[in-house]
């Protein structure tokens, strides 16, 4: 068994025709497993990926707190975010209340802590006693 120089009288037909024909043209990607076809070529999901909200920017303080909105009766809560934490955490809830004094709707900055109104009686005067 000799593993000379292979002489050209040798070649097989199969190189022969591939040679006399030339490369073929680039092979096409074959689709992945739940891949579809758009038409265009990109994936629906790369088209979800690039269409998806942005993450809420916060604050100077790195807050994200909703607008206010107009009195629903205290149905609507919304959450406000701390967006320095990784998920962002839920630091206090706004949204409208009633004063728990004098009955009157108010907006309030923390609906679990804040219950008094800064009405004409000032029922809010003093509620750094209780820092």
């Amino acid at each position: 068994m000799g593993y000379g120089p292979v002489s050209a009288e040798a070649v097989p037909a199969w190189l022969q025709a591939w040679r006399e024909r030339g490369p073929a043209p680039p092979a096409q990607p074959r689709k992945q497993h739940g891949q579809r076809c758009t038409g265009s070529g990109v994936r629906k999901a790369a088209v979800a990926e690039a269409t998806r909200p942005a993450a809420p920017k916060g604050n100077w303080q790195g807050f994200v707190e909703p607008e206010r909105w107009p009195n629903d009766g205290g149905v609507r809560r919304e959450a406000v975010l701390d967006t320095d934490h990784n998920p962002p955490r839920v630091v206090r809830t706004v949204g409208w209340r009633n004063c728990m004094c004098c009955g009157t709707p108010f907006w309030s900055e923390d609906v679990m802590r804040l219950r008094l109104c800064s009405g004409t009686d000032g029922y809010r005067g003093d509620e750094d006693r209780f820092a």
